[in-house]
């Protein structure tokens, strides 16, 4: 088609001609702005739409997140509030099983539960956490039920179930005990072996957030019902711990009277200190600048200086940590001393001899290797490897130490202002233990008296009479062979306690030799010296128990040469009157004796020391309880497995008396050593020489000042000591030997029951490996 062109007039007169643009075909466009705003407002409401469900999932995510770990919270605030309330009441009931089994602790349970719901619901004293509610105990089922208590204001609240085991429904083959501790007890648990009522279940739930949109959480451990006394020493009486002593297991002293001279609730000496005080090696003076730097510096009162902690270290070179374990301690010393072949941080006899010298020094060398060389667990790596390093490590105490008495008054009494002076050597507590508490609450350092002991049962089983088992084995030795039994009445006159440099009686001892005796009775007023005899089952000896006339000590005391100390003195027992209380107690030496069982004693009511005596000496020993002669012909028992865990569980048990245990004169001798096993009982003890005890020691008498046998301010010389001590530090009974220090080593082992006839606190604790977080 041909394109027209359009021209412009020619103005009059004009002869140009002017050319018109082409026209451009018009196009309408209509809502195309409106379908692109369409598009963007449904993208954008598209985007916020996600963004607003986005947004909303993630508040709602964020809610029940923090729902979540608040409810938890509250759950684990649940669990330590049961923890806490169950250890304030369980201290109140008591029992004098020494085994729990599963109907004991039915019975147990039933006063802990009454105990704990009436503490609860106490009307003059109710718990304000309750808001008025009432906690529960059904004793069909044994449940105690504590109502929600809620954490804090709008926060949430928890509520708490305890129920004994075996629980209805519940399976025992299920998954859930297919793991330890359940499946390391003995026997695992199982359907056929199922948890029983010495366990609690402690189940805590808490919910979080308004009804109907509640988000709750569980959490469950399951407690231990048993009866323990978890101390390695717990006395009434001060406790001094001497060199070459070393002890695993909390310490607990209650004596009070810090005022006096010598009134150290607990004092210690540092194994490292007067090894040699001749020597010019700087050792001592080394070991005394950490004790003052103890002092001024350690916040925790463990004796060790932590370099990580600024307060504790101030200006202190942190490079004295010899061993790198973190502390400065007189281990470091002692380390940077004798390491002296190759400095690699272990120390064998020929450097401890090289340092030391010969003579005693080479005796204290070995002593001093072997207590720290064959301390803890036989089966640990380092044991008796001959060296001590790392692997051995070494503490003076492994535990904690409870003090009943404040540590103000100590300072300002018997420590003269500083008692790490007296308290001496390195504590080590398990984590998150505290090393050292003073004014130590009750229910951490439980008071046993004399009366809280009942022997009946050990004395219905000692049948034997000590005369008619005499009679028959002398008759059996008519030619009168010096290896055989001897019976001799005449016997010897020795001071008590024997060996002591300050002795405070003398005893005319009838002497028993080469004799054995099974389950035998010592009639009270034997007071006799056994030598090399043998005692099979239970030893018990007799006293008379209402001793408490305050002449009992001193009537019939006499001199070495035999006459009468305190002649105008007599004693009056249920009328009648003594002029010697000798023949109304037993003060008894037993010299390289072997005890294959136990010895046992009347519970007298008063500590009378020079009357209820009984010294250990020689070679000494207790068979091993744990194990049969098949098993050990050198050491073990000949006794019935059943008789083996009666002994074991408490080879001395001597409420109240005196017990004098090891060597005044011959501590390097490595014949003379006592091997104890359970918890052993005495008023107070004394060991020295060649101790080893797997247990407990239990001291009853507390000693106060004008009371009983404690004349005037003298409490603090009726002591419990471990190893030896010099007469200007309150041991009046012997003095610091010149061949040795001896080698005193006590364990605390959880693992033995106690002993029927101690009437003592129970304890619910949690297992805590059985921890378990439900939904």
């Amino acid at each position: 088609m041909k394109r027209r062109y359009a021209t412009t007039r020619r103005p009059l007169g004009s002869n140009r001609v002017v050319s018109r643009k082409p026209r451009r075909p018009r196009y309408r466009r209509r809502g195309v702005a409106a379908v692109l705003a369409m598009m963007f407002l449904v993208i954008f409401s598209s985007l916020a739409a996600a963004m607003a469900i986005v947004s909303q999932g993630n508040l709602q995510t964020a809610d029940s997140s923090l729902k979540i770990s608040r409810s938890l919270s509250a759950a684990e605030t649940g669990m330590n509030f049961a923890i806490y309330r169950l250890n304030q009441v369980t201290p109140s009931v008591t029992t004098r099983k020494g085994e729990i089994d599963a109907a004991t602790a039915s019975t147990l349970w039933a006063s802990v539960a009454q105990a704990l719901v009436d503490d609860f619901n106490d009307g003059s004293n109710p718990e304000p956490h309750l808001g008025g509610a009432a906690c529960t105990y059904d004793a069909g089922t044994g449940q105690v039920v504590i109502p929600p208590i809620a954490v804090g204001p709008g926060a949430p609240a928890f509520r708490v179930t305890m129920t004994p085991h075996p629980l209805t429904g519940e399976d025992y083959d299920a998954a859930y005990y297919q793991r330890p501790p359940y499946a390391d007890m003995n026997p695992p648990v199982s359907s056929a072996a199922a948890l029983d009522a010495r366990w609690i279940r402690v189940e805590v739930t808490a919910s979080d957030g308004p009804v109907g949109s509640q988000i709750t959480r569980s959490i469950s451990m399951d407690f231990q019902l048993d009866k323990r006394i978890r101390f390695a020493l717990l006395s009434r009486s001060r406790v001094m711990i001497g060199r070459n002593v070393m002890i695993e297991g909390p310490i607990g002293s209650r004596f009070l009277e810090t005022n006096l001279d010598n009134g150290h609730p607990i004092q210690m000496e540092s194994d490292f200190r007067g090894l040699h005080p001749d020597l010019d090696d700087n050792l001592d003076s080394l070991v005394g600048s950490l004790i003052g730097d103890a002092t001024n510096h350690d916040t925790d009162g463990d004796n060790r200086i932590n370099i990580n902690n600024p307060t504790e270290l101030g200006s202190i070179d942190p490079a004295l940590d010899v061993n790198g374990d973190g502390y400065i301690d007189g281990y470091d010393f002692f380390l940077d001393h004798f390491d002296t072949i190759g400095g690699d941080g272990k120390i064998n006899l020929t450097e401890l001899e090289t340092g030391l010298g010969t003579g005693v020094d080479a005796v204290q060398a070995a002593q001093l290797l072997e207590l720290i060389d064959t301390f803890g667990n036989p089966d640990r790596a380092g044991y008796n490897d001959g060296v001590i390093d790392e692997l051995d490590r070494y503490a003076k105490v492994r535990g904690e130490l409870y003090v009943s008495a404040d540590v103000t008054g100590w300072n300002a009494g018997a420590a003269g202002g500083a008692y790490q002076d007296y308290l001496q050597g390195e504590i080590h507590p398990d984590f998150q233990q505290s090393p050292l508490t003073f004014q130590a609450a009750e229910n951490n350092v439980h008071s046993f008296a004399p009366s809280d002991f009942d022997v009946a049962t050990f004395k219905t089983k000692a049948t034997g009479d000590l005369a008619a088992q005499t009679a028959a084995q002398v008759a059996n030795n008519s030619g009168g062979d010096p290896s055989g039994a001897i019976y001799d009445n005449a016997g010897v006159s020795e001071a008590v306690p024997y060996g002591a440099s300050h002795p405070y009686d003398y005893y005319d001892r009838p002497v028993y030799r080469n004799m054995t005796f099974t389950d035998v009775t010592i009639p009270k007023g034997t007071n006799a010296l056994f030598e090399d005899c043998t005692f099979v089952g239970v030893t018990f000896v007799e006293t008379e128990t209402t001793n408490t006339d305050p002449n009992f000590n001193y009537a019939g005391m006499q001199n070495a040469s035999g006459v009468e100390t305190h002649p105008d003195r007599s004693v009056t027992i249920a009328g009648t009157e003594y002029q010697s209380s000798k023949e109304l107690a037993n003060n008894l030496r037993f010299h390289n004796c072997t005890f294959d069982g136990g010895i046992v004693s009347d519970s007298p009511d008063e500590f009378t020391h020079t009357r209820n005596k009984i010294a250990f000496t020689g070679e000494t020993r207790f068979k091993d309880m744990t194990k049969s002669a098949v098993e050990d012909p050198d050491n073990g028992s000949t006794l019935s497995t059943a008789d083996r865990n009666l002994y074991r569980r408490s080879t001395i048990l001597t409420p109240h008396y005196s017990i004098e245990m090891g060597t005044f004169v011959s501590p390097s001798n490595s014949n003379e050593t006592i091997q104890l096993s359970g918890t052993i009982v005495a008023g107070v003890i004394d060991m020295r020489g060649q101790v080893k005890v797997d247990g407990t020691l239990i001291t009853t008498f507390e000693p106060m000042s004008n009371t009983g046998p404690v004349l005037g301010e003298t409490s603090p010389q009726f002591n419990t000591t471990l190893g030896y001590f010099s007469s200007a530090d309150g041991d009046l009974e012997a003095e610091l030997p010149s061949n040795g220090v001896g080698v005193i080593q006590v364990r605390y082992d959880p693992t033995i029951p106690l002993p029927d006839g101690i009437l003592g606190p129970v304890e619910v604790l949690p297992l805590m490996s059985t921890y378990f977080e439900g939904g």
